[in-house]
């Protein structure tokens, strides 16, 4: 959305030039902000068999894992991006 606001086009002209739907726009536009929470080693519990990732722009992804060594080798690639 920061990319949105920074470009200064108008709608239609911005989801031209980023390929996207006018409704897709609209509900990231309407989406409340989150942020972002620190997660741990000792967050995760260590039956865990999924890791929940929401990220503010919208992509979220559900992965399963089979132990906590796995979760956390995720996180660790997560934070690289």
């Amino acid at each position: 959305m920061q990319l949105y606001r920074q470009s200064g086009y108008g709608v239609s002209r911005f989801c031209k030039e980023m390929d996207i739907s006018y409704a897709t726009l609209k509900r990231w536009l309407e989406r409340k902000p989150t942020g972002f929470v620190e997660v741990t080693a000792d967050s995760l519990a260590p039956s865990s068999t999924s890791l929940a990732v929401r990220l503010p722009n919208g992509i979220s992804c559900d992965l399963r894992v089979s132990n906590r060594d796995e979760a956390l080798g995720w996180i660790r690639d997560l934070k690289g991006c």
